[in-house]
């Protein structure tokens, strides 16, 4: 049964994989065929045969501290700048109003319960990682600032609502858990706070053993255990009521990529983000193959009130508790349009945080043994899966059509950018190397700076090859497709000539290629001035 279970993981993984990669091509979420592919496996084997050997509640929190870590890692601090009052209110209050506003929504619409806000509350996070692949495929840059919000937001409201789900939410369901609510404000402030300095020290342990044993092993080693073991130094405090184990691993990640600020010398960024993109790739190919696995399809199917409940709970959540939480968190923001508040409100797509509390939170619900804990479990797998799916087929595939109709898509050269940038750090090397020649600069000092331009080199030369490559893999296809509208108007034309098919109908046909034709045109001369990826 353990080698069944081997080569079976290896499956989800590579399939998972394969699938994903399929959604990218076709510009569609790519969680989509991965859920789609958890319930086909849950089909063909047993419930509960498949995870059995990690557990339900590990493996999601397994997925949280390596997917925090690296959204962590991979911030842009300098743009998080320009809007971090912003991402703050969204990342805290607005996710405890998102929380409340659909928890008090689905508790008037439901016969739930309170169990109506732990839904509300796993539903709270964003997930723009899904957004973004859209967005990318698709050819969208949104503008920066904007970028910057959903990203920042991202980063910290996953962690604000692991916080939130555990401490607030889950005692509200589980009894045995439940505590004053004086002493959950504490344990809520307190964990957020501990979070941040198990981080820190995280950080600077691990970052001080990356520096004295660098090797590529090491770095990859060390990398993919620094999430694992923030997050579990986290949660030993769990005896104590706090779970600060989500932030200590977003924190982790930001001190990393900022070394320097807690005393450390540059850390070998590229290699660690390129360990973790496919770390946390890997847990999310997982928990949405879990999503769709231990969801009961029988259940669903035989109960059409929970998919009403689940569709209605996405048009509240989608509809009503985003907007309403976005725009009151950010209605003190002058920069702001209200185009730009409308496209935040619809961007916030859900994802990997919910399908991994939804496991972590129904995993508790049974572990205690809560009154109707099977019908509940049940419920929030079902009802997390519908709003899920409703989320990133509709907002998912719609995101980039109401970028382009608000205005709101970048239209510089972005290749351009990122080799001013490059040529930019390029100089200021060069300059560096003319004043330790001329001794105006410390060894010490010329040897941390020197590799920390030569670092920021690597990683926009890697950026640069990225964005040309698709450049000028989206310009063949085009290309291609050009080619191919010919042959088929040279075909109609010469069926024409021959009387084989009447002249209304070659115009008809004629026009309608030729329309196509000078479309793919146009986004040949988009993609050729960076206007289109």
């Amino acid at each position: 049964m353990a080698t069944e279970g081997l080569f079976l993981v290896a499956a989800i993984l590579i399939g998972g994989a394969a699938l994903a990669k399929l959604a990218e091509e076709h510009r569609l979420p790519y969680p989509l065929p991965l859920i789609l592919a958890g319930i086909i496996l849950g089909g063909v084997f047993p419930a509960g045969d498949l995870f059995s050997m990690v557990g339900v509640d590990f493996l999601g929190q397994l997925t949280l501290a390596a997917v925090l870590f690296y959204a962590g890692l991979t911030m842009n601090v300098r743009e998080l700048r320009m809007s971090i009052s912003s991402v703050l209110l969204l990342a805290t209050l607005g996710v405890v109003l998102t929380s409340l506003i659909a928890g008090t929504a689905i508790f008037l619409f439901s016969t739930i319960g309170v169990t109506a806000f732990l839904i509300g509350a796993v539903l709270s996070p964003t997930d723009p990682a899904a957004l973004f692949s859209v967005l990318e495929s698709g050819g969208v840059r949104v503008k920066r600032k904007l970028f910057s919000i959903l990203e920042g937001e991202a980063v910290f409201n996953d962690a604000t609502a692991v916080i939130l789900v555990i401490t607030v939410f889950e005692p509200m369901v589980v009894p045995q858990l439940s505590r004053p609510w004086p002493m959950v404000f504490i344990e809520f402030f307190a964990s957020v706070a501990l979070g941040v300095l198990i981080g820190l020290g995280v950080a600077y342990a691990l970052g001080m053993t990356l520096l004295k044993t660098g090797t590529d092993t090491n770095v990859a080693i060390l990398t993919a255990t620094t999430p694992i073991l923030a997050y579990g130094v986290g949660e030993v405090f769990a005896v104590l009521g706090l779970h600060p184990g989500a932030l200590a691993a977003v924190f982790a990640g930001i001190f990393m990529a900022n070394s320097k600020t807690v005393g450390l010398d540059v850390l070998p960024q590229r290699s660690m983000r390129g360990v973790m993109r496919n770390v946390s790739f890997a847990f999310e190919i997982a928990i949405f193959v879990l999503l769709g696995y231990t969801l009961d399809t029988q259940f669903l199917l035989s109960n059409s009130s929970v998919v009403v409940l689940g569709l209605v709970i996405a048009a509240l959540v989608i509809l009503v508790a985003r907007p309403a939480s976005v725009f009151i968190v950010t209605a003190a923001d002058r920069t702001m349009s209200f185009k730009d508040r409308f496209f935040l409100s619809w961007a916030g797509v859900k994802g990997v945080a919910s399908a991994a509390l939804a496991a972590i939170s129904v995993s508790i619900i049974t572990e205690y043994e809560v009154t109707g804990h099977v019908l509940m479990g049940q419920t929030i797998n079902a009802i997390v899966f519908i709003v899920l799916v409703v989320s990133l087929v509709v907002q998912g595939l719609s995101t980039p059509f109401l970028a382009k109709k608000l205005g709101l898509v970048e239209r510089e050269d972005v290749a351009r950018e990122v080799t001013a940038h490059r040529d930019a750090t390029r100089q200021a090397l060069l300059h560096l190397v003319d004043l330790y020649t001329e001794g105006k600069v410390e060894p010490s000092l010329y040897t941390r700076l020197k590799a920390e331009l030569e670092e920021e080199i690597f990683r926009l030369e890697d950026e640069l090859r990225r964005i040309v490559a698709e450049k000028r893999a989206r310009i063949e296809e085009l290309s291609v497709r050009e080619t191919l509208l010919r042959k088929r108007l040279e075909f109609y034309q010469q069926e024409y000539e021959r009387g084989r098919i009447s002249e209304s109908m070659y115009e008809e046909r004629r026009s309608e290629l030729e329309a196509e034709i000078e479309e793919i045109q146009n986004r040949i001369r988009m993609c050729e001035s960076g206007q289109l990826m």
